[in-house]
């Protein structure tokens, strides 16, 4: 979700002083053991992973439209707690017989072109073919009821490939598009020769039939090991711009994992928490020990915590009919993707300059439960922080025994910081025991 005070910890940029405080990626906490939504060993044989999941506004019933290997048909199943599951069957009609492989959902947008105008949601597949001849491809989706899908004759983006993702970015009203680019996208491949390392291209629409093509904004470097491909990435708004959960796929191993990526404009992307897996994969022999990608969505709210589904394997990426895959159920700490980590030493972060021309107030996401931590506003004058504010000292806002996504903190009784001449401020947290996700500076 955008939201323009608050102020993630992925990086050093809004960071003046660093001290005794390493950065650590956190991983999701699996919230079962076993698959939530497993195939039936029958019509769908041993394998369903390429899914998308969606929890419905008015109803709050989550949504899970997931498909077979065996068939490439794809299916409904609906929760209410996204733990227990009900399968409702297909969701094209007869007619269309759609074998696809990978499907995306998002909202409706209002400058969508007329054939999607009313539908609950709109999206895009990739198609295999159907009975009618189609030619394979990525082709548009609508669902005017929440549940069932339609999809639109011709395709869109030949030649692009099959692993795609899909964010309606409703700050610029536009729709961001990311897949595989086509192999003659890529320098130095000539037409028919198999693509040699996957990346991650963008498009954008405001209509989701014309498209701006943004060319590779993220692949492979130096940093990574040499068989290292950008299988796909599922993006999402988070603070002031996005995150983005990127699917890394170890080429030689055949396993892939989840690694956490940035933007600040959703065009250009970086890695982030020294590329450690924030999904990774299971233990050995665990039905996920091989493969562990989100499903086709973004992380969705519940409370204080963000669920994550994921798709997970036992099997090898070219297993074929022989793959093993389901439906897991992950959480992550609402805005707690990184965090600061403070131990046995005193740690201290001075932020960079803050604004403070009207009164302002401040909340953190932070576990002191063992330990404290205390903050100080400090008036930006020169290059160096001085002393606080008269009233706004560490000692008056100190506070343990403390886990809370969004913690206000007090000076003694006071809860809001005034104006200052020179209209902008530090904020020096000092802290022990203690994990310090993210702070949101906020007008009072």
């Amino acid at each position: 979700m955008f939201d323009p005070d608050l102020h993630l910890l992925l990086d050093d940029s809004e960071i003046v002083t660093r001290i005794h405080l390493p950065r650590m990626t956190q991983t999701v906490r699996r919230e079962s053991l076993e698959p939530v939504v497993q195939p039936d060993g029958k019509d769908e044989g041993t394998a369903i992973g390429y899914a998308c999941c969606r929890r419905d506004a008015e109803s709050g019933e989550y949504r899970l439209w997931y498909n077979s290997h065996r068939d490439l048909q794809y299916r409904l199943a609906v929760s209410r707690d996204g733990r227990t599951w009900k399968k409702q069957g297909f969701v094209f009609p007869d007619s269309t017989r759609a074998r696809i492989d990978n499907l995306i959902l998002v909202e409706t947008a209002a400058t969508v072109n007329e054939w999607f105008a009313g539908a609950k949601l709109v999206g895009a597949g990739y198609c295999n073919g159907f009975e009618n001849e189609n030619p394979a491809g990525l082709y548009l989706l609508r669902s005017m009821d929440g549940r069932n899908l339609e999809l639109k004759t011709p395709g869109i983006l030949p030649g692009v490939g099959d692993r795609s993702s899909l964010l309606y970015d409703d700050v610029n009203g536009e729709y961001l598009f990311f897949s595989r680019p086509g192999m003659s996208k890529l320098p130095g491949v000539k037409d028919g020769e198999p693509l040699r390392s996957r990346l991650a291209q963008l498009w954008k629409s405001r209509n989701l039939l014309d498209w701006d093509d943004c060319g590779v904004v993220l692949k492979p470097d130096d940093d990574d090991p040499p068989d290292t491909e950008i299988y796909g990435l599922q993006p999402f708004r988070c603070g002031r711009g996005f995150l983005g959960l990127l699917e890394t796929y170890h080429r030689e191993m055949e396993r892939m994992d989840t690694q956490l990526i940035a933007s600040d404009d959703g065009v250009a992307w970086r890695r982030v928490g020294d590329r450690k897996p924030v999904l990774p994969l299971g233990g050995e022999g665990a039905w996920d020990s091989h493969w562990t990608v989100p499903t086709f969505n973004p992380p969705i709210p519940d409370g204080d915590r963000l669920r994550v589904f994921y798709s997970g394997a036992s099997t090898k990426h070219g297993s074929h009919s022989r793959h093993r895959r389901a439906i897991g159920l992950a959480s992550m700490r609402r805005e707690g993707w990184i965090s600061l980590e403070a131990g046995r030493a005193e740690g201290v972060l001075v932020t960079n300059p803050l604004p403070l021309r009207k009164p302002m107030k401040l909340e953190v996401n932070v576990n002191c439960l063992t330990g404290f931590i205390k903050a100080e506003v400090i008036e930006a004058k020169g290059n160096c922080p001085n002393e606080p504010i008269p009233g706004h000292d560490g000692d008056a806002s100190y506070v343990e025994f403390a886990d809370a996504v969004r913690l206000p903190i007090r000076w003694g009784e006071k809860t809001v910081v005034e104006p200052v001449t020179a209209g902008a401020c530090h904020l020096r947290f000092t802290m022990k025991q203690a994990s310090l996700f993210s702070y949101r500076w906020t007008e009072a």
